[in-house]
């Protein structure tokens, strides 16, 4: 993979050469907003879209003989499981802000903005 780095103000530009020979450009900035962020993907991701997400993502977590012992796949999952659903539906939503807006988060920023989802007002069930 042939790679360029370039320096310009605030930005690194990363350009890498596909296989379709399209230049795909991502911009890594040396200072994060999650703020902005935050608000791209609540514009995105509606609350009851989450919920939703949240919900089937769950289902994948949970054993077949839950309902031996529980009432709801959802108890299951709470006793047993240590926030993977809420994990992966974090995880989708900050990988679709870095595609869509081409940015290449360093783990500093993802772990930040995965805080800010799980501490924002209509994402508060993915904490």
């Amino acid at each position: 993979m042939n790679k360029k780095f370039l320096k310009l103000k605030n930005y690194n530009l990363f350009s890498r050469k596909e296989e379709n020979n399209k230049l795909d450009i991502i911009f890594e900035s040396e200072s994060f907003d999650t703020s902005k962020a935050l608000i791209e993907i609540n514009k995105k991701f509606s609350e009851s879209e989450v919920a939703v997400m949240y919900d089937n993502e769950l289902l994948e977590w949970v054993d077949d003989d839950w309902s031996d012992e529980y009432d709801s796949e959802y108890d299951w999952y709470v006793y047993h499981n240590n926030g993977e659903a809420q994990d992966v539906i974090i995880t989708q939503m900050v990988d679709w802000y870095s595609k869509e807006f081409k940015m290449k988060l360093d783990i500093d920023d993802e772990i930040k903005l995965s805080e800010d989802i799980k501490n924002h007002d209509s994402y508060t069930f993915l904490n």
